[in-house]
């Protein structure tokens, strides 16, 4: 029986987001015998009832020691869990801490998964990281998983390692089980969405100068949201002011995935302006409620969308406000995207994932020499150590 352990990283760092419910959907879905290794989480995707033996920690509370008690504790967890050895497989939850490194076995196979290479792509963006840690992870992963072809030529590109350990395995879709209440969000008639941070490489601005040329036909009545994010800074509001959309520009956040649904079905079109991404899970969420999409034609996009989406340069604002004008005035095109979306969602499972994840730990225990067999299904979690 295939045993694998994961860490608890994800899980203490995030209460929800994209790698924690990566993993989670990988402990859902598992066709294998998991470990997760923690003590005290207030992560979101842990409260489905499954697994019992964690506990939550002051989830209302702000305290800032909050955060240093469930560090503790969970750090404590996984290095136990690794050094007592029960597994075939360690797949830590992220890779921003080698501290695992030491602890493995000699021969016990370590099998990582790289989301993105922001970080050593923007390193001006991120003056604290230390590169050569993800480096020196990768150099002693039997296997990597890479979540896009682009990702994977991006660390193959960046890093330290051979071709033939990095394997693509796409993330899977499956809708949110609560996106079912109704939403309580003033929002207006028409609008076009733009969903999470928008600093950096998200590439807002390109949006806004975009708005600014549709044409007044196209603009009238129209309403820009924005879910996730925080505020809008000093420097968006004024860019929304001189663009004329000041007044239109609504932001919302953080919402829930009821909410999230509900923005999704009634936006006219949801705008992904990014210069970079990993995968592109928001793509997924909008065709999933049938929204058609706008990308910016850079790293992964035309690779998960393919023909289910608009494109434009990401540094050309005239395309986009050609594209979206087309969206929002032609209702067969609206129509086509929106099938065309449907049909690539097929495309992403998280039994899908999980089948192609047993593939790479099976190819990262063969590696090692190590035999394995067939597993019945079973997850656990660390126990509360104290």
């Amino acid at each position: 029986m295939m045993r694998v352990l994961y860490d608890h990283q994800a899980f203490t760092l995030q209460d929800f987001g994209g790698v924690s419910r990566y993993h989670h959907e990988l402990l859902r879905h598992a066709s294998w015998q998991s470990e997760l290794a923690v003590a005290l989480s207030n992560n979101l995707y842990l409260r489905d009832q499954q697994y019992p033996r964690y506990r939550t920690f002051l989830p209302n509370s702000s305290l800032p020691a909050r955060w240093r008690v469930i560090q503790f504790f969970n750090d404590r967890a996984s290095r136990r869990a690794l050094r007592r050895a029960a597994y075939d497989v360690f797949h830590p939850t992220l890779t921003d801490d080698d501290y695992f490194l030491d602890l493995l076995p000699p021969g016990r196979p370590l099998v990582i998964t790289i989301h993105d290479m922001i970080p050593a792509l923007f390193p001006a963006h991120y003056p604290d990281r230390d590169d050569q840690t993800l480096a020196r992870i990768a150099q002693r992963a039997d296997r990597i998983i890479a979540v896009s072809e682009h990702t994977r030529a991006d660390v193959l590109r960046l890093l330290p390692v051979a071709s033939e350990k990095v394997a693509v395995v796409y993330h899977g879709y499956a809708e949110p089980a609560a996106a079912s209440g109704p939403s309580a969000l003033p929002l207006p008639e028409r609008y076009v969405l733009f969903t999470g941070s928008r600093a950096l490489y998200k590439n807002f601005g390109c949006l806004v100068k975009a708005l600014a040329m549709l044409p007044a036909t196209v603009a009238q009545g129209m309403h820009l949201v924005c879910a996730g994010g925080g505020s809008f800074t000093a420097e968006e509001q004024a860019l929304l002011r001189q663009a004329g959309w000041a007044e239109r520009a609504h932001q919302f956040g953080p919402v829930s995935d009821v909410q999230l649904t509900h923005l999704y079905r009634h936006a006219r079109a949801f705008i992904f302006p990014s210069c970079y991404e990993g995968f592109g899970l928001p793509i997924l969420e909008a065709f999933s409620q049938q929204c058609p999409v706008v990308l910016s034609q850079a790293s992964c996009f035309p690779e998960i969308a393919r023909e289910a989406a608009l494109y434009f340069p990401p540094d050309q604002p005239a395309v986009l406000a050609e594209q979206l004008a087309r969206l929002l005035t032609d209702a067969r095109l609206r129509r086509e995207l929106v099938h065309l979306g449907q049909l690539r969602l097929l495309d992403f499972t998280w039994h899908n994932t999980a089948r192609r994840t047993r593939a790479v730990y099976e190819a990262a225990c063969a590696h090692q020499g190590n035999l394995t067999v067939r597993p019945a299904p079973t997850t656990t979690v660390s126990a509360l150590e104290l």
